[in-house]
């Protein structure tokens, strides 16, 4: 499953959404996420500034989802954790950048040592004691099993 695909599922399939309420009569509409924050479509963080008052359309929320998903990219650049192209820990780190954002994803600092040094069970182990696995254990262990799994 691509990225754009998992983060539809791990933010709300449209179908989940309408179940709860935030999107309805065609269109996505703008909820508070567990923490509180201002959030509409797959997961879109609503930023100072955005407006949201006519809603969005899936064609608008698969945009935003993919917008997203290029700066989490361009962040995980900063990690400068340096793992080759293809290594299935890449698409871990934009899904987790994507989740938490830039700042927190520094805080996990033995985990992304653990990761510059190729130690992949220590990350896991590292990533597995956190708040983030405490707060979202289902969307973590999947992401998990994506990497030791492929």
């Amino acid at each position: 499953m691509d990225i754009i695909e998992q983060l539809k599922t791990y933010e709300g399939t449209k179908e989940y959404q309408a179940k709860l309420g935030y999107f309805r009569d065609g269109k996505f509409w703008t909820y508070k996420d567990s923490l509180g924050y201002d959030t509409i479509g797959y997961g879109h963080l609503v930023k100072a500034g955005e407006k949201f008052k006519q809603g969005l359309t899936e064609q608008e929320a698969e945009r935003l989802l993919v917008l997203d998903v290029k700066q989490a990219r361009k962040y995980v650049v900063k990690l400068q954790v340096n793992l080759p192209d293809e290594s299935r820990w890449n698409d871990f780190l934009v899904l987790m950048v994507f989740q938490l954002g830039l700042t927190k994803t520094l805080q996990f600092k033995k985990f992304l040592a653990a990761l510059r040094s190729g130690n992949y069970a220590t990350a896991v182990n590292e990533v597995k004691d956190s708040n983030w696995y405490r707060q979202t254990p289902n969307r973590v262990n999947d992401m998990i099993r994506a990497v030791k799994n492929g």
